[in-house]
Formats: C-alpha cells, structure tokens, sequence
C-alpha cells in the first residue's frame, strides 16, 4: 500500500494534498463531486458505500437488515483505516463515517477534508428524488425521513465541523462548480 509521505500531486505549481476526503450527510452530492475532483487531478476515486456494497455482496439497506448498523460500521471503519494509508486518492465517505474517529484522524493527517452541506429540506428532496436512495439510505431511526434528517444533522453537525478542514454549502449549486470552488479553496 502506498503511503502519503512524499506523494504530492503538483499541477501547474500547486502542490496538492495527497487525499481529498469528502463527508457530509446523505444527498450532500460527495459521489458526484468526488468523482469530478479526482478526474480533475488525476487521483483515484473510491467512495465507500461502493467499495462496501462489493465486499459485502449487498447493497447498504439489504445488509443492514441481515446483520446490522453495528457490523456494517465496523466494516466501514476497516475500510477507512485501510484507505488512511494511500495517497493521490479522492474518497467519498458514507454519512456516519465521521464518526469513527480514530481512523477519521488518520484520513485527516494525510489529506484534506471537505464538508459538503445542504440544509435539511433540500437533503430530503435530494434523497426522494434519488431511486437508488432505498438501497444506499436505509433509515437509521426507522422515523419519517424528514424527522431522521433534522435529527441526525444536529448530532452530526458538531462531528463533522471539528473533522473538517474545508466546508461548502451545497443547495443551488452544480457539482462543477463545487469542484472548482475546492480547487480554488486548495490554492490558497
């Protein structure tokens, strides 16, 4: 496995960090923004849900009911400490991941990470209008999605602004120009 030291990806005399981690809530849009920064720079891009969904022969939902929320953090937080060691990498993170702090530490010491915002009304209607949403969000109250959103948003809130280095707000706006607004933000 690679390791970070040394591995800046430089473009045009920028020296980029070595990993680009994106977290934020559900509907955030850090799939499709990840996968547009780690085209622009070059980098492998690895979103967990997926890496997941392949190791575990099932989508989020289906193996959760089968087994889970506890075993399927405890897959996620391998998954993380596995990722924390490689470079020239974007990683896109499942909703909870910020809060295995250990390894979000670890991820944090070799790159950068981005919260990506939205406010609650736009999360929910992101996620309703989403048809894989079913498979990849599976409820973790069981509450109305609405209810669950605003919930789940004050807990994590405080989580993900400690663990994040960058933030921008999502609503209204296209995942290119949040690619752009990052590698803006990175230059500086």
């Amino acid at each position: 496995m690679e390791t970070a030291v040394g591995a800046e990806q430089q473009e045009n005399d920028v020296v980029w960090p070595p990993c680009l981690v994106l977290t934020g809530f559900r509907a955030t849009g850090k799939s499709l923004v990840g996968r547009r920064l780690a085209h622009r720079l070059g980098y492998d891009f690895v979103d967990t849900d997926d890496v997941l969904c392949r190791r575990l022969g099932s989508d989020v939902a289906g193996f959760v009911a089968r087994h889970g929320w506890e075993r399927f953090r405890r897959e996620e937080r391998q998954l993380l400490a596995e990722l924390a060691g490689r470079c020239n990498l974007v990683v896109a993170t499942g909703g909870g991941a910020i809060l295995h702090r250990r390894e979000w530490r670890q991820l944090r010491d070799r790159g950068t990470v981005i919260w990506l915002q939205a406010d609650p009304e736009t999360i929910v209607r992101r996620i309703r209008a989403d048809r894989n949403s079913a498979g990849q969000r599976p409820s973790l109250t069981g509450r109305d999605p609405a209810a669950e959103t605003v919930a789940l948003l004050a807990e994590r809130t405080p989580y993900y602004r400690q663990g994040s280095d960058l933030a921008l707000d999502t609503v209204d706006r296209s995942p290119a120009a949040l690619v752009e607004e990052i590698l803006d933000r990175l230059r500086q």
